[in-house]
């Protein structure tokens, strides 16, 4: 398995959400004024430190050259900020670290700090109106990718599995003639040029595996499935890549092509690929559909149903939808003792912050409204099932069993160490 493989196995599917969640808040970020006032420093491993202190040092003296005094100022309290605190951070981390801080719609000061999921390979500092948040987003995406081809006389289907998603990227008839019924010198003929057709075929599939697994959707393993005789005779065909060959890790009986045949050589491959997201998520999904199948009594869904099983510590395993959509927020008035707290869907979060900084004080009228903390259902339900040794799997809405999940189950469903009811 590759180095960045492991990488990815690091980090639960529960932190990845939290980071990618708070990409999304930094990206929606703006400075008070829309001056360049916004810091954006990433910092590589084994950086010393006190060498980006003393850096930040000379950028403090050089922002009193900048010309608009607002916007100077605003750099100095953001370099202010970043000094107090990394004085107390021993080192850089075995991946370095990612720093955002500056005066934001809210008219305060924020300090965001990141250790990313992989090493930072790039050294910056940089002031934007924006906080530049590029290079860690693309860590979150998974670099690593496999492919899945089915190949027979009468078609052929190429996929690729990469986290959580699972792509089709070409389906395609043969059109090589079935068995006839004819008899004499007329069947052989018509056999001779049937395996004609077939070896054609199968060149032709080796071409495009050899471009779609080797340019386009370049893979780090490939698994082969298909009738039996079919794969046979396409593993000795002699368009295949040598590169590519190499790069088989298993082959499988599989009686169709389509869809419903990626979706058997899936099953099928799942110790393969027993390390992908997708592979996982399916596995957990599979378990708790057999749960509740057979009555059980060990699955339970439903926001209130979860939480009352959390609190008598009889979860094994919290399954929740990344579209599980609910931001709780405290918001206060930086110029009264006015407070309240609103609830937002998550994909409407970035836009709830532009405005809120536009909104006045219901209480007094004049002061700007600000968020003093916030919490959302994936992180409390989260909170809730390390306090009682449960484990919570952030499922993705890129597959079908993710898809079900927020779909039919209101995207929070449970798997239980003991029936909570004798009436099951």
């Amino acid at each position: 398995m590759s180095q960045q493989n492991n990488q990815e196995d690091k980090r639960s599917s529960v932190e990845r959400y939290i980071l990618k969640h708070e990409i999304e808040k930094l990206e929606a970020k703006r400075s008070f004024n829309m001056s360049t006032s916004l810091v954006t420093i990433y910092v590589p491993p084994k950086t010393r430190l006190s060498d980006i202190s003393s850096q930040l040092k000379d950028e403090y003296g050089t922002a009193t050259n900048i010309k608009d005094k607002s916007t100077g100022k605003a750099v100095q309290a953001a370099l202010s900020s970043i000094l107090s605190r990394i004085k107390n951070i021993p080192h850089s981390g075995e991946n370095g670290i990612a720093i955002f801080c500056g005066i934001t719609q809210g008219n305060k000061v924020e300090f965001f700090m990141i250790n990313p999921p992989e090493p930072v390979s790039i050294k910056l500092y940089l002031c934007d109106n924006v906080f530049h948040i590029n290079h860690i987003k693309e860590m979150l995406e998974s670099k690593t990718r496999y492919g899945l081809a089915l190949i027979a006389r009468g078609g052929a289907t190429l996929a690729v599995v990469q986290g959580p998603r699972l792509d089709i990227i070409r389906d395609e008839d043969s059109f090589v003639p079935g068995k006839h019924k004819m008899g004499g010198q007329s069947q052989a003929r018509f056999q001779r040029l049937t395996e004609e057709a077939a070896q054609r075929w199968y060149g032709k599939v080796s071409e495009m595996m050899n471009k779609i697994y080797l340019e386009d959707f370049p893979v780090e393993g490939l698994v082969i499935g298909g009738p039996a005789l079919s794969k046979t005779e396409f593993l000795e065909s002699k368009e295949i890549d040598y590169r590519l060959r190499e790069k088989v890790i298993g082959v499988f009986d599989v009686g169709y092509t389509g869809k419903v045949g990626i979706r058997e050589l899936l099953e099928r491959a799942q110790d393969k690929l027993a390390d992908f997201e997708l592979v996982k998520e399916r596995v957990l999904m599979q378990k708790f559909m057999e749960h509740l199948g057979k009555d059980t009594g060990l699955a339970t869904y439903g926001e209130k149903q979860v939480k009352d099983a959390l609190e008598k510590a009889a979860v094994e395993i919290v399954l929740i939808s990344e579209d599980v959509d609910r931001v709780s927020m405290e918001i206060k008035c930086d110029g009264c003792d006015y407070s309240t707290t609103e609830s937002v869907r998550t994909k409407d979060y970035n836009e709830f912050f532009k405005k809120l900084s536009d909104r006045n004080c219901p209480q007094c009228n004049e002061s700007k409204l600000f968020i003093e903390k916030e919490s959302d259902l994936i992180t409390e339900l989260n909170e809730l099932a390390e306090n009682t040794g449960a484990r919570l799997e952030v499922i993705s809405t890129a597959h079908e069993d993710g898809a079900m999940l927020y779909g039919a189950f209101g995207g929070i469903a449970a798997i239980l160490r003991y029936k909570l009811y004798d009436g099951y």
